[in-house]
């Protein structure tokens, strides 16, 4: 069962995604559920979108398959396998009928409330863990209460960002298999569950599988049925490892692009006074294209950064907070490349 599950279970998820995906492009092209190219718009071409469609409840089924196994735990993967169906459910009606952005944070902010509610314990726990370290003077409640919503709008932030940063192709896709690559390594270390790496193997199998279809040029979008529910996904792995308190950093520093990305995009909007729910190019990997660089070229940057965030990540659980620092300088450098407007690719 170990070699079905470890070896020959990922190359039947990553070819049932490959497969599958083709019929679907023909499908959404003639039903005309296309991502039409507008000003803001990084691509030229009308191209299918909803390739979420497949693969969130491809990943959901296997993830319940391997709870049946007992190689994922029941609590809380069960619960986050049934608030991911319902972000996929919504998400697919924004694909199809776009959706007002008010609905949408409703029903994403009532799946994260429904998760923390479920998790009380686990973050009574690291309230307490925190009142002790820093030797506050703070009554227990209150500040379990104000941690509570720290969580609330972080793991929020977090599953928009993915849809944020779902501008071009390849981004995603790439950013899921180096994130789950990286849970992976974590976990053989020993600073992450061993479940997490059924999880990373589960998420890069079926990521690789979009990847063939994704990758520049781009013939199917994951669109907010993918990148919503896959940024809920993420953000849950993340979120437990801070609850659990288990190597949160080493976790985070694996998306860090993303995160600093969407981030600054979102302050520097919002210090210019501009609607930061509204559709944008503003992203720095955006601006780059639009300067003239090609996809492949600046996903090729942003590979190689993500790539050795994974080291760092790893480093992180020998050099502590020097790890965490370099992360950010290469971050940043790679952000200071994106924002040059003088290079030109052909």
């Amino acid at each position: 069962m170990d070699i079905f599950l470890n070896i020959f279970f990922p190359f039947l998820l990553t070819g049932f995604i490959c497969i599958s995906l083709k019929p679907l492009i023909m499908y959404l092209t003639k039903i005309k559920v296309m991502d039409i190219p507008k000003k803001r718009s990084n691509h030229f071409i009308p191209t299918p979108k909803g390739a979420g469609l497949i693969i969130i409840p491809t990943i959901i089924v296997s993830i319940v398959f391997f709870i049946y196994f007992d190689l994922i735990n029941h609590e809380p993967w069960s619960l986050i396998c049934l608030l991911t169906f319902v972000l996929w459910v919504t998400s697919i009606f924004d694909d199809f009928y776009n959706l007002p952005s008010i609905p949408r944070l409703v029903i994403q902010g009532l799946c994260v409330f429904i998760a923390i509610k479920f998790l009380n314990d686990e973050i009574s726990n690291l309230a307490q863990a925190i009142i002790n370290i820093a030797n506050f003077d703070i009554n227990k409640e209150l500040f379990n209460y104000f941690l509570k919503v720290l969580i609330f709008f972080y793991w929020l932030w977090l599953v928009n960002l993915f849809n944020f940063m779902d501008g071009m192709d390849g981004i995603t896709g790439f950013q899921v298999c180096t994130f789950s690559m990286g849970i992976i390594v974590l976990s053989i270390f020993g600073s992450l569950p061993n479940e997490n790496s059924y999880i990373g193997i589960i998420l890069f199998s079926s990521f690789l599988g979009f990847l063939f279809w994704n990758k520049p040029p781009a013939r199917i979008f994951l669109g907010d049925s993918g990148s919503i529910p896959i940024g809920f996904l993420i953000s849950s792995i993340i979120i437990l490892s801070l609850i659990k308190q288990q190597n949160f950093i080493p976790t985070m520093i694996l998306i860090l692009f993303h995160f600093i990305d969407s981030t600054l995009t979102i302050c520097l909007r919002a210090l210019k006074r501009k609607n930061i729910f509204e559709a944008h190019s503003d992203h720095f990997y955006q601006k780059k294209i639009r300067s003239g660089s090609s996809h492949q070229k600046v996903l090729e940057k942003i590979n190689i950064v993500n790539l050795a965030l994974i080291v760092f990540s790893i480093l992180y659980l020998y050099l502590g907070v020097l790890s965490l620092v370099f992360s950010i300088l290469l971050v940043f450098k790679l952000l200071h490349w994106l924002n040059g407007k003088n290079e030109k690719y052909k």
